[in-house]
């Protein structure tokens, strides 16, 4: 499909999914924090397992 180059075309794009029952502009979803909390876990798991080997090494 290619893009429309009017508003004329766009609000026909926008009217025929209306009548499909497709909402164009759906509300956004909440970001879940999931995805942070697993990084900062891996990150402090990296930088554990780092300085318990220099720690090693330096004994």
């Amino acid at each position: 499909m290619k893009e429309p180059e009017t508003i004329e075309e766009e609000l026909e794009i926008i009217a025929a999914a209306l009548e499909a029952g497709i909402d164009p502009f759906p509300p956004k979803k909440e970001p879940k924090p999931r995805g942070k909390i697993a990084l900062g876990w891996f990150m402090i798991i990296i930088m554990i397992t780092w300085v318990s080997d220099i720690l090693y090494r330096s004994l």
